[in-house]
């Protein structure tokens, strides 16, 4: 049997166990799981006689449990001992456990596992539940509803929440991590089709254009990732000099890559002349941090084609398939009115106001090196008939823009402030020149996402 003070001891763990509904494991240190190898053998402890009881020294470590397999392992280990308050202990036992305190830091270090992998299995059957109702609602005859896709976006959210109260170093741990990637993706999914079924707004915006309704681009973002949009995911007739948004996108990973300094000087080759009616001439050497200006500032079409020789197309490419971007791809140089550069490239250039849309927003939450230039750049546009201009009747103030025009498309992206909030705001039309259009466009999602206060 075990001594008296033990068993003092013993009552009041039960008890600190019965008072569980806080869930003290979760405040408690997390015992590494390669490193709990805990006593699965604890001995039934038979002190010799003592006049005085014995002194204690405290344990700067927790004791060790074994590797465990599953949960009905640390049952069983608990059982066994709990059971060693009556019983002998195996000879296996007795050689780990010499001591009352021994015992119960293990009896401790035990139920805290056990409540670590409960919490573990519980949030498991969650989201495998969400996941599994999100699925059947989907494809449901009510799934293209707007309730419908607004409840199977809150079920993908449940799982992957889910899946993220997995605790670290459970036995579920790396099993829920790569389910939680998948449901991610599915998560992605749903909230892009939750957004577009909330966009209604933009189609008779849109169609006070008095253009056709699909050479109509928008999109439209909170600076935190909630969107609007009409055809956002559509590529617009061409991107014009909207491309130059991930070409300064890709710049800024080479410089951080390389640790190229943008006072780095570059020479503008010769076979890059287009028309331009920017300062940046042919045969002259410019710091990079110019040259990348004047490619957004003043739109420059030599400033770009430099850029685009600086970089490779194909390295340009990649950075962006890097980033998740599917469709926007860099193929061609940019032309002027009649002059092609040398190597002009064949296939088009392609974007879409969705990817457009999260490439600013990403430069403005900067995170990434170098967004504090982008940001400055964009800043300083020279142009100003279309984002800047459509925003004046309206309560936003302007923080940025880049626009884009050729003989197919008319088109900006820029970012606005409304009150404490930050937007993002991607248009183009296709085969139009028509500037009013663009500005009244700008100003009529700002006065409905302004009288909302939210979009």
């Amino acid at each position: 049997m075990l001594l008296p003070r033990l068993r003092r001891c013993e009552v009041r763990v039960r008890r600190s166990k019965r008072r569980n509904g806080n869930r003290w494991l979760l405040r408690l240190a997390l015992v590494p799981t390669g490193a709990l190898g805990l006593v699965v053998g604890l001995a039934a402890v038979q002190p010799p006689l003592a006049v005085a009881p014995p002194i204690e020294t405290p344990d700067t470590k927790p004791p060790q449990l074994p590797p465990v397999r599953s949960l009905a392992d640390l049952y069983k280990m608990r059982d066994q001992l709990q059971a060693l308050e009556n019983t002998a202990a195996p000879s296996q036992m007795a050689a780990r456990v010499s001591t009352p305190t021994k015992l119960l830091q293990t009896l401790q270090a035990v139920e805290i596992r056990i409540q670590v992998e409960e919490t573990a299995v519980e949030n498991w059957d969650k989201a495998i539940l969400a996941a599994t109702e999100a699925q059947k609602l989907n494809a449901s005859a009510s799934g293209d509803t707007t309730a419908t896709i607004a409840a199977v976006h809150e079920l993908w959210q449940q799982a992957v929440d889910a899946l993220k109260a997995v605790p670290p170093g459970s036995l579920l741990e790396q099993q829920a991590a790569a389910r939680r990637e998948e449901y991610e993706s599915d998560l992605r999914a749903a909230a892009y089709r939750h957004d577009t079924a909330r966009s209604g707004f933009l189609i008779p915006i849109a169609e006070r254009t008095g253009l056709p309704l699909d050479s109509v681009h928008i999109t439209v973002c909170h600076l935190e990732g909630e969107c609007r949009r009409l055809n956002g995911d559509v590529p617009p007739a061409s991107p014009a000099s909207l491309i130059k948004v991930p070409i300064a996108v890709a710049l800024m990973q080479k410089v951080a890559e390389e640790q190229i300094d943008l006072s780095t000087t570059v020479l503008v080759s010769r076979g890059n002349y287009t028309e331009d009616a920017s300062d940046i001439w042919v045969g002259a050497e410019y710091p990079l941090r110019r040259i990348l200006k004047r490619m957004i500032d003043q739109s420059s079409n030599i400033a770009t084609n430099q850029l685009i020789d600086f970089m490779g197309r194909d390295y340009i490419n990649q950075v962006l398939r890097d980033r998740g971007y599917t469709i926007t791809t860099v193929n061609t140089k940019l032309v002027g009115e009649h002059t092609y550069p040398a190597n002009a490239g064949g296939e088009p250039n392609e974007i879409s106001m969705d990817e457009l849309t999260e490439m600013m927003r990403q430069i403005y939450l900067e995170v990434r090196p170098g967004d504090d230039v982008l940001i400055e750049n964009l800043a300083s546009q020279y142009d100003t008939v279309l984002g800047y201009d459509g925003l004046r009747s309206t309560p936003a103030i302007w923080m940025g823009e880049k626009t884009g025009q050729n003989s197919k498309v008319l088109g900006t992206t820029l970012v606005m402030k409304i009150q404490d909030d930050y937007y993002v705001m991607s248009i183009a039309i296709d085969h139009s020149g028509n500037e009013r259009a663009i500005r009244h466009t700008v100003r009529d999602i700002t006065n409905h996402i302004a009288q909302r206060g939210h979009l």
